[in-house]
């Protein structure tokens, strides 16, 4: 089905339209929605009722009006008092801690109210149905044993489209995963990059027989484009996009058929994009972090919410038909840069790309060390040998890469990484030794996993 077909009369029905809406309807509708959801936080929310910083007329005659807001920041969903809360604890029907990143500040916690949850069940289920049709088996690559999370609530979201979900045991071994694979033969898989990369992998250097499968959900994090290839190339992939994280409650912007962007879930969400330095709004097509505002959240309304992630917003109508804007160019976290001392920049994007441009890699972990020169350690894990001479060379192919190793400002340590023991089921990030990930502790797991 097309995203005209699926999210766009989705759209329409929580618009209490009863039919797909117009372009102008959603802007009319978004508009009504953040002036309901700003007078609203502020009766409600002691964070939004004590901010000094808010103007004194907040009324918004126009979407580009809230501007004039100031930000919501990851730090204060840790306060306490003010707390963001906009309901009683009793009214909360799932409760998540997140550690923020860097060495100090308290945990976010987000607040999410059964109305909450019901919402993104049902638009995991319409956003699934653009990959999926019932009957057909969908491996389920996150954790699901948790009520609530985000695994659960997709399992719960296949189900009411009479889709089989298959829950995979992703805190195990990658071997168990592709066992589990080869016995459930699905039609489609959701996970995470640095899960579906391994599985991939895995299954077409372990001997065993080949895995076909038609679709691929790629989620809570960003896939590079060697990755993405792998995919297609050995499992007979079409990969969809899918942009989301709790502060959204888990579903956010869903690539289509025309693989041209992925549209935004704009009855529940409100998405600006701004210069990651100045807190300015940017012109549409231009790449700058991404600011939420909730439309629908009652227990814990955000209001420009800075997420540190990296996109674009295409206002025009996708080839698809859908009339939701989408967002392109989507990058890593703003943050998970190293600049170094040419100039250049240093990312995990650039380097997951280069790292799976050479064959036999299933997994890897980076860490730098900073200089000048800097230092990049990569511990690879490979189901062929000899991985590490080429991925040194499919580093040193790319073209600020080459240029920092030339001028001396990176040296690079690569080694392969036997029984390694990290979690299949992560977000990949650059680290600094010692250092806690971006997402909290990554927790330790057997030696075997890789065996």
């Amino acid at each position: 089905m097309t995203g005209a077909g699926t999210l766009d009369a989705w759209a329409g029905r929580r618009m209490a339209l009863g039919h797909a809406p117009s372009r102008a309807e959603v802007e009319t509708y978004r508009l009504d929605r953040l002036n309901a959801v700003i007078a609203e936080a502020r009766a409600r929310s002691p964070f939004y009722r004590s901010r000094r910083d808010w103007p004194a007329d907040d009324r918004l005659a126009t979407l580009a009006d809230l501007g004039r807001l100031p930000f919501t920041c990851p730090d204060d969903l840790g306060r306490a008092d003010p707390t963001l809360t906009a309901l009683p604890l009793r009214d909360a029907a799932r409760l998540v801690t997140i550690p923020t990143s860097g060495t100090s500040g308290a945990p976010k916690r987000i607040f999410f109210t059964e109305a909450d949850i019901e919402a993104t069940i049902d638009y995991f289920r319409r956003g699934m149905a653009t990959l999926v049709r019932p009957g057909e088996t969908v491996a389920v690559a996150f954790p699901t044993r948790t009520p609530g999370s985000v695994g659960d609530l997709l399992m719960r979201g296949l189900t009411r489209l009479d889709a089989e979900p298959l829950a995979l045991p992703v805190d195990g071994t990658i071997d168990a995963v592709v066992a589990a694979l080869r016995a459930a033969r699905p039609t489609a898989i959701a996970g995470m990059p640095v899960t579906l990369g391994a599985a991939v992998r895995r299954s077409a250097s372990d001997g065993g027989s080949p895995l076909r499968i038609e679709t691929a959900l790629v989620s809570a994090d960003t896939i590079s484009p060697s990755l993405r290839l792998a995919l297609a190339d050995l499992w007979g992939c079409e990969v969809f996009d899918h942009w989301g994280m709790t502060e959204t409650g888990y579903g956010g912007a869903l690539a289509c058929h025309a693989h041209d962007g992925l549209h935004i879930r704009e009855t529940d969400l409100h998405v600006e994009i701004v210069d990651p330095l100045t807190g300015r709004p940017v012109l549409d097509g231009t790449t700058g972090e991404i600011v939420l505002t909730t439309l629908t959240r009652a227990g814990q309304p955000l209001i420009r919410y800075r997420t540190g992630d990296l996109a674009a917003i295409d206002p025009r109508p996708c080839r698809c038909g859908s009339v939701l804007r989408r967002l392109k160019n989507l990058k890593g976290h703003a943050a998970g840069k190293i600049v170094l001392r040419s100039g250049h920049s240093l990312d995990i994007d650039i380097i997951d790309d280069a790292v799976f441009s050479a064959a036999g890699v299933i997994d890897f972990m980076a860490t730098a060390t900073a200089g000048p020169p800097v230092r990049l350690r990569l511990d690879i894990v490979a189901g062929a040998p000899s991985a590490v001479p080429k991925v040194r060379a499919a580093l040193a192919g790319r073209t600020d890469i080459a240029a920092a190793l030339a001028a001396g400002d990176l040296v690079l340590d690569i080694a392969e990484a036997a029984g390694a023991a990290w979690p299949i089921c992560r977000k990949r990030r650059l680290r600094a030794p010692g250092s806690p990930s971006p997402d909290g502790p990554e927790p330790t797991r057997p030696a075997a996993l890789y065996s």
